[in-house]
């Protein structure tokens, strides 16, 4: 008994995890065009800016920007390419291949109360 207890204890810290984790999540939400699974991970407030859209946003309206964005860019494929931090800022670049085009992508977390979140997210047609 006490071993599930320590083992279910050491999964809750961890359930969120470390950035890299936390990125990974991300990165399948993305590849599966899933706007609710990234949303998740929303700030309560996000600059978001795709296609030139650019604003800060509650997170329910950077959800549904997202699943439009999705919607008129559907994902063939995404991967993050780089990952790194600079103090307490986390962050990734990517290549979303949309069957409409190519997008980089930038995304910023920051760690609060031991949890990540997205504070901005870019997709930005690729030349």
């Amino acid at each position: 008994m006490l071993r599930w207890c320590v083992l279910l204890g050491v999964l809750f810290a961890y359930g969120q995890g470390s950035a890299d984790a936390v990125l990974k999540q991300i990165e399948l939400a993305i590849r599966q065009g899933d706007a609710v699974s990234v949303a998740r991970f929303f700030n309560s407030r996000v600059e978001l800016s795709i296609n030139h859209r650019e604003g800060d946003y509650s997170k329910q309206q950077a959800q549904f920007i997202l699943k439009e964005f999705f919607t008129n860019y559907p994902v063939r494929s995404f991967v993050f390419m780089h990952k790194g931090t600079s103090g307490n800022v986390y962050y990734a670049i990517g290549n979303y291949v949309s069957t409409r085009g190519t997008f980089d992508v930038n995304l910023f977390l920051k760690k609060n109360n031991n949890k990540f979140f997205i504070e901005q997210l870019r997709f930005e047609q690729a030349r």
